[in-house]
C-alpha cells in the first residue's frame, strides 16, 4: 500500500526522469513512517519519498 501512495506522491512532484509503480522498494516502515525508493527508468537515478507525521517529501538523487 505503501508503494502506491508514495508513487502518486512522485506523480505530483515536479520530477526530472520517469519512474514505473512496480520499481518502488520499501525501504524502511514502522506503521507511522515509512520511506519508498524508486529507481528511474535510466537505472541512473532514484527518487525518495518520505512520509512522517502526515506530510510526504519528495527527493531526487
Amino acid at each position: 500500500m505503501e508503494t502506491v501512495i508514495a508513487y502518486n506522491q512522485l506523480m505530483t512532484y515536479n520530477k526530472k526522469y520517469s519512474y514505473i509503480q512496480s520499481g518502488g522498494q520499501v525501504v524502511f516502515n514502522n506503521h507511522w513512517a515509512w520511506i519508498v525508493v524508486f529507481q528511474a527508468l535510466n537505472k541512473h537515478n532514484f527518487a525518495i519519498v518520505k512520509y512522517d507525521s502526515g506530510k510526504y517529501t519528495v527527493i531526487e538523487i
